[in-house]
């Protein structure tokens, strides 16, 4: 083979080889996604790119899941109460549908540019398609820059602790939920920030002596309810946008609920509603009500006034203009 010819090969094939190198280098991303039938991680693990959930996945105390920037995480819609599922007896902590069961931590911290999502597998999603990301006797858990969409209760703690911010929540069952459970060591506590938490059939819901830091959120166009205080929950609600809900706050066998510095207004049929068996009296100062007519905002308030069984909302001090740093920051 003369010298010309052999330079020539090599000019044409060691771009082929470094192109067909290439290739491979980063056909993972080009690939399939990761399956994940119904089981139990017991060790640390990664995911990224497009995780597919085929039934409940455990991770067990001890164990951290840790997901990726821009992961796609799909939930196939399961037979409720059916084979694909991990706990189909025990119905007080889990959920009919496909879940996420967090034992051990979760770590999904996405960024703004690179969301984390969690949604349904389905053609034509719809609510309740998939069941949680449930947290069990758990601390230390992040949702940071996450997408979450049509789950049962899509971030719930059963005696979980976790930190929820600057995520979009919508078209869920409820959005997000926790409480205490008596035989966990870890109370249910959460600190939930910078959110949209709209468009869902309702917003927050604190139950069982659970602790939650509510602020700075959007909590709009849920089709029941914004936030629902219960069963002895505490809560500071501080610096939130709640607005064009069924309901806005609701409260049932509450103490320490404080609402003050909020924009709660222009909700449907309440801004604020006590239930049968709230008898203790709710703190609500500063707010802005959407008005600064005291008959127009006790308009919007079920409280004493309108059965005389229930406590009485104070909202005395309400603020004269929206308060501009309430919500999520533009």
């Amino acid at each position: 083979m003369s010298v010309v010819r052999l330079i020539l090969r090599k000019r044409i094939l060691l771009p082929f080889l470094a192109m067909t190198l290439s290739f491979w280098l980063i056909s993972p991303a080009l690939g399939k996604p990761l399956i994940v039938e119904k089981g139990i991680i017991k060790s640390d693990t990664t995911w990224e790119k497009e995780v597919v959930i085929m039934g409940d996945v455990e991770i067990v105390r001890g164990a951290t899941l840790t997901i990726m920037p821009g992961t796609v995480v799909k939930f196939v819609k399961i037979e409720a109460n059916g084979p694909a599922n991990l706990y189909v007896e025990d119905k007080t902590q889990h959920f009919p549908r496909a879940e996420l069961i967090i034992r051990g931590k979760i770590l999904a911290q996405g960024t703004k540019d690179r969301m984390i999502l969690f949604t349904s597998a389905g053609p034509s999603p719809r609510p309740g398609d998939w069941g949680a990301i449930n947290l069990l006797d758990t601390e230390n858990n992040i949702l940071e820059y996450c997408e979450i969409s049509y789950g049962h209760t899509s971030v719930h703690g059963h005696g979980g602790q976790v930190t929820v911010t600057n995520c979009y929540l919508h078209d869920n069952g409820v959005a997000i939920g926790h409480k205490t459970v008596k035989e966990f060591k870890t109370k249910g506590s959460m600190t939930i920030l910078y959110n949209r938490i709209t468009g869902n059939g309702g917003g927050v819901l604190c139950s069982t002596a659970s602790r939650s830091t509510i602020s700075r959120n959007r909590i709009s166009h849920n089709k029941f309810f914004g936030v629902y205080g219960k069963k002895q929950s505490v809560a500071n609600v501080r610096y939130n946008n709640i607005t064009h809900n069924g309901k806005g706050i609701i409260l049932w066998v509450t103490q320490g609920f404080r609402i003050s510095q909020n924009n709660i207004s222009d909700n449907e049929e309440y801004n604020v509603s006590l239930l049968e068996g709230q008898i203790s009296n709710v703190d609500a100062p500063y707010n802005w009500w959407g008005t600064t007519d005291e008959k127009k905002i006790k308009d919007l308030i079920w409280d004493k006034d309108e059965d005389e069984t229930l406590g009485k909302i104070d909202f005395n001090n309400f603020v004269l203009s929206p308060i501009e740093w309430a919500g999520v920051p533009e």
